[in-house]
């Protein structure tokens, strides 16, 4: 195997590759780049030292550093997958594979690598990578090359990168190494080519939705919205977020771009986003992602919108409060401590405290009750609880009995003294229940020992 190296003299191509970027030279430019120096008594004497394929450099060769070592061409059944390539070019082996598979590379020849590139003239340099970057940027190695290169060029230089990638950025976006790419990209373009690129994103219905979903994508997305500088380019971002907010909400990848949103924009901006949300808050606040969601969409909406989404939340409590996902809802209201949502949480649960309390998710909003709600809300929940018929059964349920020891935890005087009694009534059914008897010993320290 050879090739031509200026002048028309054949090189042996294990002696081309002494160096890896030569190889990448090779590999974007249809003519390889000449060495530096390179005369035509050095072209004879490489002629006359290496005039087969076969002959391996010498062992002193001045360009070792990066040097490749291909396997025995001698053996038996060789081919050129064999060597690690599935093509020739120009009568050298692939340029993709052997960046891969380059010693000089992994052991890392990377930072050498990138100081030969970084010698090559500006247009020579464009002239290689020209119709070749996107490959480049979605390469494991590759892209580490590109945002190295990338931190230390001109803006002229930067240009070409961004003419090449901006019809692909959200190919990139997804792409397991090419995201990192981008996201160098929008850390360092102009703003005229940030607003550019998020032009491009945003244009196709849903488009920026789907990249939201996908977990390199999010990063992405994370990214441009770190680097938004004005409102023009939020605005554009949001208006695309906003119809796909119920999706973004509920998904395990999405999600994080709607919290980004949430604690970096104003509420102004959020808006609509929010009202998308307030739309199907009770379908997001079931699920196991929406429900976190939700409490930081009511956690940093405002005005008219906070309201409504409070409201929707109120309204469908008694659902919400015995959902294995919901309860965490209701109890974030409660935490809220706002009078009036208090207030209007225990009127629509109202009649329903004995049942939640035998349930496993309501028994957590009835404690939550107890602890948040005020000793006023908490002895009218109390008192619900003792006049209802078969207020002896929470003692030995399995998740009643938790709510009759917070009750007697927060509860005074007579309320106190009438739970004892409902205890001291029941305990001989309590000492024959597993539940029951850990109620007994939990209060029989000193509160109950006389039973």
């Amino acid at each position: 195997m050879s090739s031509s190296r200026g002048f028309g003299f054949p090189i042996a191509a294990d002696d081309a590759s002494h160096s890896d970027s030569f190889y990448l030279s090779s590999y974007y430019h249809p003519k390889p780049l000449l060495h530096k120096n390179q005369t035509l008594e050095d072209a004879f004497t490489r002629l006359s030292l290496s005039t087969s394929a076969f002959n391996p450099p010498p062992l002193d060769h001045a360009f070792s550093r990066h040097a490749f070592h291909p396997p025995n061409l001698t053996q038996t059944g060789f081919n050129a997958a064999n060597a690690g390539s599935e093509s020739l070019s120009s009568g050298f082996l692939d340029s993709v594979p052997l960046l891969r598979q380059s010693s000089g590379f992994f052991n890392g020849g990377a930072g050498d690598l990138l100081g030969e590139i970084g010698e090559i003239p500006r247009m020579d340099l464009n002239e290689c990578w020209r119709g070749s970057v996107l490959s480049f940027a979605k390469d494991q190695y590759g892209c580490r090359i590109l945002q190295e290169r990338m931190k230390r060029m001109a803006a002229e230089d930067f240009s070409f990168i961004f003419l090449e990638l901006i019809d692909h950025v959200t190919e990139l976006m997804v792409d397991p190494f090419g995201n990192y790419v981008f996201q160098k990209m929008v850390e360092i373009c102009s703003d005229e080519q940030r607003t550019r690129i998020v032009l491009v994103v945003t244009q196709p219905n849903f488009l920026l939705v789907r990249v939201c979903l996908k977990p390199h994508g999010t990063r992405s997305v994370e990214r441009l919205l770190e680097s938004v500088t004005n409102e023009e380019q939020r605005d554009l971002i949001m208006a695309a977020l906003s119809p796909g907010a119920v999706v973004l909400a509920k998904d395990t990848n999405g999600h994080r771009v709607v919290l980004y949103c949430l604690k970096h924009f104003s509420g102004e901006a959020t808006k609509y986003l929010l009202n998308e949300v307030a739309n199907n808050s009770f379908g997001i606040a079931k699920d196991k992602t929406g429900c976190c969601v939700l409490q930081q969409c009511i956690l940093h909406a405002i005005g008219e919108t906070k309201m409504r989404l409070i409201a929707d939340v109120i309204v469908n409590a008694s659902l919400l409060a015995e959902d294995c996902y919901g309860n965490y809802v209701v109890q974030h209201l409660l935490s809220l401590k706002i009078p009036v949502v208090t207030e209007n949480l225990l009127r629509q649960l109202q009649g329903k405290f004995t049942y939640l309390a035998c349930n496993k998710y309501g028994s957590n909003v009835v404690e939550k009750f107890f602890q948040e709600s005020g000793e006023m809300h908490s002895m009218r929940i109390v008192l619900e609880l003792l006049h209802d018929p078969n207020v002896a059964r929470l003692l030995v349920d399995p998740y009643g009995n938790y709510v009759i020891k917070t009750a007697l935890m927060i509860s005074k005087g007579a309320i106190r003294n009438a739970l004892l009694q409902l205890i001291q009534l029941n305990s001989t059914m309590m000492r024959n229940n597993l539940y029951g008897k850990k109620l007994l010993d939990r209060f029989d320290r000193g509160n109950i020992r006389h039973i």
